[in-house]
């Protein structure tokens, strides 16, 4: 029996170690959980996955604003232009960039009460979706999981 991730795929050779396995299956699992949120914001609220994570990064900080270099540091997915994105953002009005009163060379980005106002309305569709992609698993499945994405992410080798 051929297992998902050799499946989906379409691999005909066994793999070349468990741990390449793990690395296909990691980005084939992230790729099939990311997708439909992906489609969802854009249609939903024309806006990229890379705007999105920005706007909850600016939430989460509110009413403190963030240099473009924090905005990074918190990323899930780090873009490396993230002046691109939050120049879109600034453009829809929702966020906004002011320079530092403690430091007039450097530049802060918040978030607008029209970012907030889009993200409330998103939020309910976010809580559902890790229950509708990932909650089929069961919960102690679901545990065992986060527990080995945590472990990874703590113990993860370094490459090259």
């Amino acid at each position: 029996m051929t297992h998902g991730i050799a499946r989906e795929i379409k691999q005909q050779r066994p793999f070349t170690s468990p741990e390449q396995e793990v690395m296909l299956g990691l980005r084939l699992a992230a790729d099939r959980v990311i997708d439909p949120w992906k489609r969802f914001i854009k249609a939903k609220a024309d806006l990229t996955n890379g705007q999105y994570n920005v706007l909850r990064i600016l939430r989460g900080s509110h009413p403190h604003k963030l240099t473009a270099g924090e905005i990074v540091e918190r990323m899930i997915a780090r873009d490396p232009d993230v002046t691109r994105l939050v120049d879109r953002l600034v453009a829809r009005g929702l966020a906004e960039r002011k320079r530092s009163e403690r430091d007039r060379r450097v530049v802060e980005t918040g978030i607008t009460p029209e970012g907030l106002a889009l993200l409330a309305e998103l939020d309910p569709h976010a809580k559902r979706l890790p229950k509708a992609l990932v909650g089929p698993l069961g919960a102690k499945r679901v545990k065992q999981l986060a527990t080995l994405l945590n472990a990874l992410i703590d113990e993860m080798g370094a490459f090259p």
